[in-house]
């Protein structure tokens, strides 16, 4: 099945914001993949490092996942 895809080949705002809001929390890359793995998302920290990173785009399944995980608003990984 395809998931739908942010693409951040351009602009990596979304994986900016994603780092930024896990700093804010004090979560680890791991922390979060731990927590995407039980939520049945499947992801390892190599590719969590490199949607923050901007060079692997994020499902939308997982900024949805995401949400839960870091407390926030889908939006706001799209806020400048």
């Amino acid at each position: 099945m395809k998931q739908d895809r942010i693409n951040q080949r351009t602009n990596n705002l979304v994986g900016t914001n994603i780092k930024k809001l896990r700093l804010q929390r004090n979560l680890r890359n791991a922390d979060i993949v731990a927590k995407l793995q039980l939520e049945g998302v499947p992801i390892t920290t190599g590719t969590f490092c490199k949607v923050e990173n901007g060079s692997n785009n994020p499902s939308v399944d997982l900024l949805f996942a995401l949400t839960d995980i870091l407390r926030c608003d889908f939006n706001a990984f799209f806020a400048l």
